[in-house]
């Protein structure tokens, strides 16, 4: 990673490095910088393995963009309909469903877990 990466590139880049390693999130189903819609672009998508949306996760460089964030990550997700949606920044990640959330990314299993 270049020392002139933007500041939301390394927090995508880190949280990718945790999907793909200790999260076990498979990598052929995770797309980045993914079009969704007319001149929008989610930072992270994962699928399931018949292509359907799992999570969807929207990056932000500081937790002073959480805000912005969330309403980004509900409004595109208004569109995939994926049963998870994260907002990460580089203080930390908040994973969102219906009805709840955590403070941190599950593993890539205990999400699939929590849709059967």
């Amino acid at each position: 990673m270049s020392s002139k990466s933007k500041p939301e590139e390394i927090v995508r880049q880190h949280l990718l490095a945790q999907m793909l390693g200790p999260l076990g999130f498979p990598k052929g189903l995770v797309a980045v910088e993914k079009k969704i819609s007319f001149g929008r672009r989610a930072d992270i998508i994962v699928y399931l393995r018949d292509g359907t949306p799992l999570l969807l996760i929207e990056c932000k460089a500081t937790c002073a963009d959480e805000e912005v964030a969330f309403r980004q990550a509900v409004g595109y997700n208004a569109s995939l309909a994926a049963p998870f949606w994260c907002i990460a920044h580089g203080s930390g990640v908040r994973t969102f469903w219906t009805g709840g959330s955590v403070p941190f990314l599950p593993p890539y299993k205990q999400l699939l877990l929590r849709i059967l």
